[in-house]
């Protein structure tokens, strides 16, 4: 009965790895385990390395031309000042509004608080500077019936319903 030759091992010219049972091939002048063939074949081809030098200009023409690096007008999201009196009047003009209180922390009094909506407007607050106190009532129904004070990093989203005419807490985060 003849032997097996599955102790047969082979060592890969390329990589160094050990292959038992494993007839090893021809790849150029090496010879390598069969999994250890490149593929696609290697190139002779430069791939654009350093110290190449360019085929020419590779730039797209559609971005070649921007020259102004401000950011556009209708971008700009301004930040609105509260006072106690006067209290917020939503702007709808960018999906969330930044608010400050005017020369230190505001307790809105104005009744009511942000000014009435529409059925389902949606209105997020980001508070950016010095606090904004909201309380529960004239105008706001807050989660847990309470107060919040908006700190500088703070979140709150409201939601208008014509069915009590108020805006309605909906999600609240403070850093």
């Amino acid at each position: 009965m003849a032997r097996l030759s599955r102790f047969k091992k082979r060592v890969s010219d390329r990589s160094g790895f050990d292959y038992y049972e494993h007839e090893l091939v021809r790849d150029k002048q090496s010879l390598v385990g069969s999994d250890e063939f490149d593929t696609p074949p290697s190139s002779d081809k430069s791939l654009g390395g350093e110290g190449d030098i360019s085929q020419g200009d590779m730039r797209d023409a559609r971005f070649a031309s921007i020259t102004e690096t401000d950011t556009p007008s209708e971008s700009d999201n301004p930040t609105t000042y509260i006072t106690a009196a006067s209290g917020i009047v939503p702007s709808f003009v960018h999906p969330w509004m930044n608010i400050s209180g005017s020369n230190g922390t505001v307790n809105i009094t104005a009744n009511p608080q942000i000014a009435l909506g529409q059925e389902g407007q949606i209105l997020t607050i980001q508070c950016v500077d010095s606090s904004v106190t909201l309380d529960h009532g004239t105008g706001l129904n807050m989660m847990g019936s309470g107060s919040l004070i908006l700190t500088s990093g703070s979140i709150i989203t409201f939601y208008y319903s014509t069915a009590n005419n108020v805006w309605n807490e909906a999600s609240r985060f403070r850093p």
